[in-house]
């Protein structure tokens, strides 16, 4: 009777909790297919041409990146768990995960790295899988700058095909209020803003933090199509004020996907030398991408937003 007692007093056995099985490395709203709007490394976008709209499978355990080209060898798969919280350390994503990484992209296959993972307010996902050792200073939470770093923004839609750029229509399509829905700067992505918006008239355009059309823009200027590429549409845009502060003219390249998404790569800066004071010099990007000197917005518009 004695032992009975003991432990009915100390909590024996009987009294063990049962096992809790630890939390999936994605949640039940992360996982499906997602379509790859932009997708950067080194400083480079590599989503560019048939990976554009390429398919991004989520699981509970883990992430592919389907190869458009190679259906049996993907870009990247990782295994994924979720990662130790480490006590004495501000968790600097609620979705931190480690992975053990194969595919075409991964130098070293079998590597235990890092991943996080976030969706923002208009149901973009933001991904970044380590694809290598990380060495040196990540500038973000979500950063392309680095060689082991591959940061995806991707939709839940299927992304329509790149138009051919036609400046007489696409003037009118410019025309509207547009929601971020991802915005590189050096490759590195915040989460988008609630609300943040572009808005185009006829001659200027306006960034915003709200939806509130007279709040003072966070950044505006000019803008006018020129003479397109052979693939990518033209776009001199004139910034007045922002984070570019009052550069002027930065020639630019846009590209519509369908009539309600809309890509642009602008210079923040980074001219030769012969053009820094010669606005008139200045040529457009070659790459369409984000890097130390060029920014990207991703923009959908606003009757196609999540709100």
């Amino acid at each position: 009777m004695l032992p009975l007692v003991l432990s009915l007093i100390t909590g024996g056995p009987s009294a063990v909790a049962p096992a809790v099985d630890p939390a999936p490395a994605f949640t039940k709203e992360a996982r499906g297919d997602w379509y790859v709007l932009a997708a950067h490394q080194n400083n480079k976008n590599i989503a560019q041409g048939k990976r554009v709209g390429s398919r991004v499978a989520v699981a509970a355990d883990g992430v592919v990146w389907h190869d458009p080209e190679k259906a049996d060898t993907p870009l990247v798969s990782a295994k994924c768990a979720r990662a130790t919280a480490d006590p004495t350390k501000k968790q600097a994503d609620p979705n931190e995960l480690t992975s053990v990484v194969t595919g075409s992209l991964c130098p070293k296959p079998d590597a235990k790295l890092a991943a996080r993972w976030r969706i923002t307010d208009n149901d973009v996902l933001l991904l970044l899988v380590e694809v290598a050792e990380y060495k040196g200073n990540r500038n973000g939470t979500y950063s392309g700058a680095a060689p082991s770093d591959v940061i995806f923004i991707c939709q839940r839609k299927a992304v329509p095909a790149a138009q051919k750029p036609d400046p007489a229509a696409d003037a009118k399509r410019f025309v509207g209020k547009w929601a971020v829905l991802g915005e590189l700067d050096d490759a590195n992505c915040a989460r988008t803003r609630p609300q943040g918006n572009v808005e185009f008239t006829a001659t200027d355009f306006f960034k915003r933090g709200t939806l509130k059309s007279d709040a003072k823009p966070g950044m505006d200027g000019t803008w006018k199509l020129a003479e397109p590429t052979a693939e990518r549409g033209r776009i001199d845009l004139g910034f007045r004020s922002g984070i570019e502060g009052n550069q002027g003219r930065s020639p630019s390249l846009y590209t519509f996907h369908g009539d309600d998404l809309l890509m642009v790569v602008y210079w923040e800066g980074g001219w030769p030398k012969d053009a820094v004071d010669k606005p008139e010099l200045r040529r457009a990007p070659e790459l369409f991408g984000s890097d130390g000197n060029r920014n990207m917005w991703i923009l959908r518009r606003m009757n196609e937003a999540t709100k």
